[in-house]
């Protein structure tokens, strides 16, 4: 699947700030969270590893994920996963 031209982690890096001034007093603490683990997922702030090959020496950032259920780039819906899980045919 391709990457998407936008991502919600940009539009909250880019005006989140704003957007959380503008609506102060309206935003629950779980949103404020969600809103950060979003903005700072994928990123150097939560840190991350470097991968090298030993051939030719390129290395490779990857940065660790949020982990957030409420993050786009983390939530995975394995939709068969759930369908097993929650078969009760078999009952």
């Amino acid at each position: 699947m391709p990457r998407p031209a936008l991502e919600v982690a940009e539009i909250f890096r880019s005006h989140g700030a704003a957007w959380r001034k503008a609506n102060a007093g309206h935003l629950s603490l779980g949103q404020l969270k969600a809103m950060a683990a979003i903005e700072a997922c994928r990123t150097a702030e939560l840190g991350g590893h470097v991968a090298a090959c030993e051939d030719c020496g390129h290395t490779v950032i990857s940065y660790n994920s949020c982990g957030n259920r409420h993050c786009p780039k983390c939530h995975v819906w394995t939709a068969p996963a759930v369908q097993e899980e929650s078969d009760f045919s078999a009952m």
